[in-house]
């Protein structure tokens, strides 16, 4: 008898494809950790011929972030919330090179960082980018 896969084992699955052929990988496990635990969210993992994997991670119905998985790294696109500038200006001197580039071309009008993620550094900038997104997601259920 034929057993039905859930949903669960399917997204298992991608997962592992995606992680199997990801150089960093160890970077996206921890950063999908942390998701988890702290968020709860929704993943739906979308691949498409052109672009390839890509992993879409929502809560409270409002986009957390997306995952892009290119061939020698990840990239996270994050929403840019209004509140962002203030909020990471007094921070930007202890944040990866990465952010650092990303930030000067931050504006009032940023609607989203894309962020590459190639070392520890960057995740950690990342987590932190996803929990201001959180923090936007919950204060508009308020």
């Amino acid at each position: 008898m034929e057993r039905k896969r859930s949903k669960a084992d399917d997204n298992k699955h991608e997962l592992q494809t995606i992680l199997s052929g990801l150089p960093n990988s160890q970077y996206l496990k921890i950063l999908l950790a942390q998701i988890m635990r702290h968020y709860d969210p929704k993943i739906k993992y979308i691949f498409q011929k052109q672009t390839g994997w890509q992993l879409v991670i929502e809560q409270y119905d409002g986009l957390l972030c997306r995952i892009k998985i290119h061939k020698d790294y990840f990239s996270v696109i994050t929403p840019f919330p209004d509140f962002g500038i203030s909020y990471l200006s007094p921070m930007v001197k202890v944040m990866s090179d990465e952010f650092k580039e990303k930030f000067e071309d931050v504006s009032k009008n940023t609607q989203q960082i894309e962020m590459k993620v190639t070392n520890e550094e960057e995740m950690e900038d990342v987590v932190f980018l996803v929990s201001l997104q959180a923090k936007k997601l919950r204060n508009m259920l308020v």
